[in-house]
């Protein structure tokens, strides 16, 4: 039950065996590596959610470490003032302090009288440094898969996780993974298809579909291997 120790352990044997290419290894732990992040995110929905950390302005910088000695445990989305820095550094300390609590990559953009919020797959996106124009206008200069929302269209304020909050959050990680995870159903080559399963869940860490087809492919290769 020390899911997150589980996790890293089972992500240096995922590297250890890619760069082995030890198909067979890799097929084998799969299925424990979803189940760890399965329990991982349960874990974080059992917690606070808090989905309106927005910066109020180009000169609000968000305090990193006063959100995460806040919410040590729960799902949360951090946006930062047309940046995913915040976002990204609040991952990094989740990381580092093994915490049960996760954040999407969010920015907010100033649009006419109100604001807009953005929700982007990974962290190696580019994005606008500022937005000046209509609604259309700044989704026309976002990376591809983005998902943007008007502020109104997320709940304020701290909430208990419950089932109907785990609904709605997972409800956005499902948007995020999907395109990633048809593209790699597309893909004809099963090592093509393990880096692009791994890149779907690198957008959601615990889509569990990406894992079982990973499973599965690489114990494809494994037998292909084998029969040579």
């Amino acid at each position: 039950m020390e899911y997150l120790a589980s996790e890293r352990t089972l992500e240096r044997a995922e590297r250890i065996a890619l760069e082995r290419e030890d198909f067979d290894s890799l097929g084998r732990l799969y299925m424990p590596l979803q189940e760890a992040r399965r329990q991982r995110r349960l874990r974080c929905g059992e917690g606070v959610v808090r989905l309106d950390l927005f910066a109020d302005g180009p000169n609000h910088r968000l305090d990193v470490e006063q959100i995460i000695a806040r919410y040590p445990h729960g799902q949360l989305l951090i946006a930062g003032w047309c940046s995913i820095e915040p976002a990204v550094r609040f991952r990094e300390l989740l990381r580092q302090r093994e915490l049960y609590v996760e954040t999407y990559l969010a920015a907010v953009y100033p649009v006419g009288g109100s604001r807009a919020v953005v929700v982007v797959p990974s962290a190696d996106v580019a994005l606008p440094p500022d937005a000046n124009g209509s609604i259309d206008e700044l989704v026309g200069r976002l990376p591809a898969h983005s998902i943007v929302m008007g502020e109104g269209a997320l709940p304020g304020g701290e909430r208990r996780g419950t089932t109907e909050t785990f609904a709605h959050t997972m409800s956005l990680w499902e948007r995020l993974h999907a395109p990633f995870l048809a593209a790699a159903d597309m893909q004809i080559d099963p090592l093509q298809k393990i880096h692009a399963f791994r890149r779907t869940i690198g957008v959601d860490y615990a889509c569990e579909l990406a894992h079982q087809k990973l499973s599965d492919t690489a114990r494809q290769l494994a037998r292909q291997r084998r029969g040579r």
